[in-house]
């Protein structure tokens, strides 16, 4: 960006913002046109010259939270508010996320991620952080059939970088059915290496799917096939967890495919600590079920979401 450029986004950022003069104003005083004065803002926004940050905390929503800590035993819960679209509340869950992050990473972690759109928009929107010896470890394999897939390709990577951490891939698919091929692939050295480092974590950050709400998801679109769709549904399956299923009560199913996954198993699961990254009322059902299940110890959520969650829990 020119250098003249960037002072005229932080010119109108300052008298916006700081100086409370309106769009129109604005525009008159810089001969521009007030939807270009505006377009200029949120281009100041989207580059971070501009940050906006709100407080929570009102008595609706901690009301809400503790409902939800006392109801699941939860450790910490982060709400934040419902907005119009379902993409501004995932970048206001993320943001929220992205500051947990900051304060659970500390020095010789080892980190377990997956991804997903939210944890991809916690870690995109996460400050850096000098680290030293943290490791950082895919959780499960990452091959995508459409290799343009930024969700699976970059959250790693940009989360290293801005911890100074190093990115332990796990070169392998979700999930393989022949058990000679599975069992060749897992103890190839950069495969059982990742594997190894996957029991030994300290932290993991996970979003989660859900199999009911009709929302596009790519490890249920792409990787899941319809047969292995409809046995998932016929056992109770409602969502998935570092690309394992479970059902309603949280408990993971005791059928092939969670038995196929290269990656982390059932047990680390609920052994560690997670972070959950989630929010829309089409995953309430998903983020009910795993909060009996016990797993969680941070959920980062909205609103709306949590006031469905917490309805289901009091049926």
């Amino acid at each position: 960006m020119e250098r003249d450029e960037r002072q005229l986004l932080i010119d109108i950022s300052v008298m916006y913002y700081l100086e409370g003069k309106t769009q129109n104003e604005i525009a008159k005083k810089l001969f521009l046109s007030r939807p270009k004065v505006s377009r200029l803002l949120k281009r100041a926004r989207e580059l971070q010259i501009v940050e906006i940050n709100i407080n929570y905390e009102s008595n609706t929503l901690i009301n809400l939270q503790n409902e939800i800590k006392s109801k699941f035993n939860i450790n910490n819960v982060v709400v934040v508010n419902t907005l119009s679209s379902y993409e501004d509340t995932l970048e206001e869950i993320g943001k929220a996320a992205s500051k947990v992050l900051l304060d659970e990473i500390k020095e010789e972690m080892t980190i377990g991620i997956s991804w997903g759109k939210s944890v991809r928009s916690a870690v995109a929107q996460m400050e850096n952080k000098k680290t030293n010896h943290v490791k950082i470890v895919e959780l499960f394999g990452a091959i995508s059939y459409d290799m343009g897939d930024v969700d699976m390709l970059s959250i790693g990577t940009i989360l290293s970088s801005k911890i100074r951490a190093k990115l332990y891939p796990l070169p392998a698919p979700i999930y393989i059915r022949d058990q000679a091929t599975k069992e060749a692939l897992v103890n190839s050295p950069i495969v059982k290496n990742s594997l190894d480092m996957i029991e030994n974590c300290d932290l993991i950050i996970t979003g989660l799917g859900s199999i009911d709400g009709n929302i596009p998801q790519t490890l249920w679109d792409v990787y899941v096939e319809n047969d292995t769709k409809n046995r998932i549904k016929e056992n109770g399956g409602v969502g998935f967890l570092c690309a394992h299923f479970f059902d309603e009560n949280g408990e993971f199913l005791d059928i092939d495919i969670n038995r196929n996954i290269i990656g982390i198993k059932t047990e680390s699961i609920k052994n560690n600590k997670i972070i959950l990254v989630a929010g829309g009322k089409k995953k309430g059902k998903a983020i009910h079920a795993v909060l009996r299940g016990g797993y969680i110890d941070t959920l980062v959520t909205d609103e709306k979401t949590l006031s469905y969650v917490l309805k289901l829990a009091n049926k």
